[in-house]
């Protein structure tokens, strides 16, 4: 029983309202901005140690004598015919992620990289990438991106595209859509482009069709790495790794989680790779103001999202995650009800459809998204305001990677997470992140019980079962719906009726 975890004490007293406050804006959440505008290039070990402290960057595995120093100016690093492109970016200065990722990956290191999400990762990655590929080549592709989902491969697509004009190199984005069409209508086409981005089992599939070669790739990014390396992705990942044969193979590795056993399958596959963190390993960012909410039932929840649109607290852009296909859309039918300006995602919907749900939410169409873990990764919605874990995150990673949708580039946001009862033994786990990162939590939460490995794998494989989402009963909702049908049936006799009238 909850109640026994959590010392005896009434549950429900204990959690009216369990939630970080606002603290004032120049001392609560310890704030530290990602950009820095003012600072000096680094030249001596000294400075780099300063400034790395200043920042909460870490890094282990450089040459102890020659240590690698962050890029403090993007103009200082990169090469005269990236800055045009750059510019029109807006950006003055690189965040802690991009100053020491670039900075190992232009030395040609390989790199582990864990910073929190919306902290800058795929422009660390990008800038070095296309200032070593220098110019454009007739040799196929010389630069590989995998990212876990379409979506995200899509998006690191587009902010390549922004840094290419005029350039010369070009870069190649393989979905299942364009995969065959470019297969068979040119099979050389590879030739024509320096940099693939894709997800691993479409590669894996044109590999094996002999589509693609790699043997002429040195530089391998895995973004959201820690996802590459689970169990539904590792074999893909492992043909992918055999595929690229260059001896000058470098290999990069981004996320904003790094559990322990991920890290050590990817060390197998490296060659002395420099870690880099940045702030707290598998934290949230500060800039989120995080919220845990008890409701006690599976009624309790959905009556908690309607208080909070009544009352005016859905702010939109609004992100809300449910742990499966069918709650999304037993939530969205819900909610649609209620006359919300809302939509769902999940991978149930066809792609041109998924496509049109994120554009008409990127462009404020759509005011509330529903979405499974399939948006939790890596996807970069400008200005969403709220998110919600409607279900309980699965994992600490799932946590993080959710909220992470929101505080991004600089900017506020805030996360509120529901549980009920039965999410009690892993309660504690998310608690401790929300506390890492500077939020506010209840003693007692963190003195749970830590759930064991055993249980924090089953959880991973298999939700926590839940009821349907609904607070109208099955009979009430035939009911209305019926009462419905019978109104329409008499609107088109009302009209049939005036039109028979008016020719008569």
């Amino acid at each position: 029983m909850f109640s026994i975890l959590s010392g005896g004490t009434n549950l429900a007293k204990q959690v009216k309202v369990l939630e970080t406050s606002t603290r004032d804006h120049e001392n609560a959440l310890k704030r530290k901005r990602d950009a820095i505008t003012s600072l000096e290039p680094i030249s001596t070990p000294e400075a780099c140690t300063v400034l790395r402290r200043q920042l909460r960057i870490s890094v282990t595995g450089e040459p102890a004598d020659d240590p690698i120093f962050p890029i403090t100016h993007f103009k200082a690093a990169l090469p005269a015919f990236l800055l045009p492109n750059f510019e029109t970016l807006g950006i003055e200065s690189p965040t802690p992620i991009q100053m020491q990722a670039m900075a190992v990956m232009l030395r040609k290191f390989d790199l582990f990289a864990c910073a929190p999400t919306g902290s800058g990762k795929t422009l660390a990655f990008a800038l070095p990438i296309l200032a070593s590929l220098k110019r454009h080549k007739e040799d196929g592709y010389r630069a590989v991106v995998l990212s876990p989902t379409r979506e995200l491969a899509t998006q690191i697509h587009e902010q390549f595209k922004q840094l290419t004009p005029k350039t010369g190199i070009k870069c190649n984005l393989l979905t299942k859509s364009n995969a065959t069409i470019q297969g068979t209508k040119e099979p050389g086409l590879a030739r024509h482009y320096d940099i693939l981005i894709t997800t691993p089992q479409r590669l894996v599939n044109a590999i094996k069709e002999d589509k693609i070669d790699l043997s002429k790739v040195r530089q391998l990014v895995l973004d959201e790495a820690d996802r590459l390396f689970e169990e539904n992705f590792v074999e893909q990942t492992d043909e992918i790794l055999a595929a690229c044969t260059s001896s000058k193979l470098r290999k990069a590795l981004f996320s904003a989680t790094l559990p322990s056993g991920v890290e050590q399958l990817a060390k197998s596959v490296m060659s002395r790779p420099i870690r880099v963190i940045v702030g707290k390993k598998d934290t949230a960012t500060d800039l989120i103001e995080q919220q845990l909410k008890y409701v006690g039932t599976e009624q309790g929840k959905l009556m908690e999202c309607r208080s909070l649109a009544k009352s005016g607290a859905l702010k939109p852009p609004v992100l809300i995650f449910v742990q499966s296909i069918d709650r999304a859309k037993q939530l969205y039918e819900e909610l649609d009800q209620e006359g919300l300006n809302v939509d769902v995602i999940h991978s149930d919907r066809p792609q041109v459809q998924r496509d049109g749900v994120i554009t008409n939410f990127r462009e404020g169409r759509t005011w509330i998204l529903i979405a499974t873990e399939l948006l939790s990764r890596g996807i970069d919605f400008e200005g969403v305001e709220l998110v919600i874990n409607y279900d309980f995150p699965q994992s600490v990673q799932s946590y993080i990677h959710r909220i992470g949708r929101t505080g991004r580039a600089g900017h506020r946001g805030k996360a509120i997470t529901f549980f009920a009862k039965e999410d009690g033994p892993f309660l504690k786990s998310v608690a401790s992140v929300i506390r890492a990162s500077g939020g506010e939590v209840p003693d007692w939460m963190l003195d749970l019980k830590k759930p064991s490995k055993k249980e924090k794998k089953a959880l991973r494989k298999k939700p926590v079962e839940r009821k349907n989402i609904s607070t109208t009963s099955r009979y009430e909702k035939e009911k209305e719906a019926h009462k419905k049908q019978m109104i329409r049936q008499s609107l088109v006799a009302k009209n049939r009726k005036e039109k028979e009238v008016q020719s008569a």
